[in-house]
């Protein structure tokens, strides 16, 4: 028996999409707690997802945690909080926003409690990630390839000269009057082996788009093991529907409870968002 796990990571495939999942061994009758948090300063991006996984034959929307209290605070210094609150259930699992704007210091340790109270057959139950915040690379400038009458973006920066540096990058597209994060079919990855300081491009090849369209592009740093977790999940979006066997990605939550380790993965990033722009306007201005 396999477990069906959508996963479910700064919202990466499924969050307003639609997507294949993906499928984990794990023993028959497992229940497990899905943790998937994505916690920038980005109001676009930032949010945790938390839910229960499903027995494989199960079609049905993934359980909804909605008791849980999440907060996220400095690991070693001060003492500012940063509280999240519950905002809805989905088909994917109960939705968590940050209270008030978070603040992060680059290069600084940051921890996530999400606790779970108990009932009659569970325990309290405290789960605990953290992950060091990553340097802020900013976008410099939008251009675009054309591809017949549609446009593919590209997102130009300069990497920081002399330090280890991860990439992902994610597009929000205005539809019906509202920003929707736009869902690819794979996670966008890159490094900067071969371009330590350089000024340099990427594209996001999943979406083209026309004239109209209205954007907003992210650009998102990552701490080493977050984006090794990324490519995890990218090595099982790829092995999923084949033979190829592939290992579930390791958490970074720990649990307080024995055997109640969680599937999910909290990433802290440092994100650089544009303004919105129409197609247009942008390919005027270059």
């Amino acid at each position: 028996m396999r477990l069906k796990y959508l996963f479910f990571i700064l919202p990466l495939l499924v969050f307003f999409g639609c997507e294949e999942p993906i499928f984990l061994d794990v023993p028959i009758g497992a229940t497990r707690t899905i943790i998937d948090a994505n916690v920038s300063e980005s109001n676009s991006l930032s949010r945790i997802i938390l839910s229960r996984s499903l027995p494989y034959n199960d079609t049905t929307s993934f359980p909804p945690i909605e008791n849980a209290s999440i907060v996220l605070f400095p690991t070693d210094f001060g003492n500012n909080t940063f509280p999240f609150n519950f905002q809805g259930s989905f088909s994917y699992g109960a939705l968590y926003t940050p209270q008030t704007q978070i603040r992060l210091i680059p290069k600084q340790f940051y921890t996530l409690n999400v606790f779970l109270p108990g009932n009659e057959v569970e325990q309290d139950t405290l789960f605990q990630a953290q992950v060091r915040v990553p340097t802020e690379v900013p976008i410099e400038k939008i251009s675009f390839r054309k591809s017949q009458d549609q446009y593919i973006v590209r997102i130009h920066f300069t990497d920081p000269k002399n330090e280890l540096n991860y990439y992902s990058w994610r597009i929000s597209q205005k539809i019906n009057g509202q920003f929707i994060l736009l869902s690819p079919s794979r996670i966008p990855l890159s490094t900067d082996r071969g371009i330590d300081g350089k000024s340099v491009f990427v594209e996001y090849p999943f979406t083209s788009f026309s004239l109209n369209d209205t954007l907003q592009v992210h650009l998102k740093s990552l701490d080493q093991s977050v984006y090794n977790y990324y490519v995890a999940v990218n090595n099982l979006i790829e092995a999923s529907g084949t033979n190829v066997s592939v290992e579930n990605p390791p958490s970074n939550f720990a649990s307080t409870v024995t055997g109640q380790s969680p599937l999910g993965f909290l990433s802290v990033e440092s994100v650089s968002d544009t303004e919105e722009f129409a197609v247009i306007d942008s390919l005027l201005v270059n």
